[in-house]
């Protein structure tokens, strides 16, 4: 990357280089400022595309790390979910066994057979919605965890896509960098060319 004094200074040289090079040429001092305005504005602009291109390429390594952490932050709650889930899951099984036990303990405190008809009946609708709750929580906090794996995965894959971005971006600048350059030579050849033929002709 180009820093404002490199530039500053690469640009100087290559005006002054320019410079006397018309200079030698006899182009006079209209010639000379015209070539080394010309070639000194294509090393500018070069300059900024490259300086342009970095910027680009900080940034995106920027985005592409908070995108990571991102997907980290999602990847610990995918697995917080999950842990929520299985105590849940056993909070309610333990809720079911107790509910069941009471049950169990009224029928008996009242001489109610345990093993048919109604009381067996009311044991056997606690024990399956009981699982049925259970399993309800249960597949409430794996679809939450696959949410936040799902979220982790895209985060991480734009995570690549914006370093590539960035990559791209700093090549593009060099491509930039080298047309400025070669248009402003070529328009100071043009430029030269056309002073030596005017100047030959008085």
């Amino acid at each position: 990357m180009c820093e404002p004094v490199t530039m500053t200074a690469l640009v100087a040289g290559v005006a002054t280089y320019a410079g006397a090079t018309a200079t030698v040429a006899g182009l006079g001092t209209l010639g000379t400022l015209s070539l080394a305005t010309t070639v000194a504005s294509g090393v500018m602009a070069a300059g900024s595309a490259i300086k342009q291109g970095q910027a680009a390429k900080a940034q995106a390594a920027y985005q592409s790390a908070v995108e990571r952490n991102n997907a980290m932050i999602s990847g610990w709650q995918a697995e917080d979910a999950t842990k929520r889930g299985q105590i849940a899951e056993q909070r309610q099984r333990l809720a079911t066994s107790r509910l069941a036990g009471a049950q169990r303990a009224a029928y008996g405190s009242s001489g109610v057979e345990l093993t048919s008809g109604s009381p067996l009946d009311v044991l056997g609708d606690t024990a399956m919605l009981g699982e049925l709750d259970a399993l309800t929580i249960r597949s409430n906090a794996e679809r939450e965890a696959y949410g936040h794996r799902a979220q982790a995965g895209n985060l991480m894959a734009q995570s690549g896509l914006t370093q590539m971005a960035g990559r791209d971006a700093v090549q593009a600048s060099y491509i930039g960098a080298g047309s400025s350059l070669l248009s402003s030579a070529a328009t100071a050849g043009d430029r030269y060319q056309t002073y030596r033929y005017y100047r030959g002709g008085r």
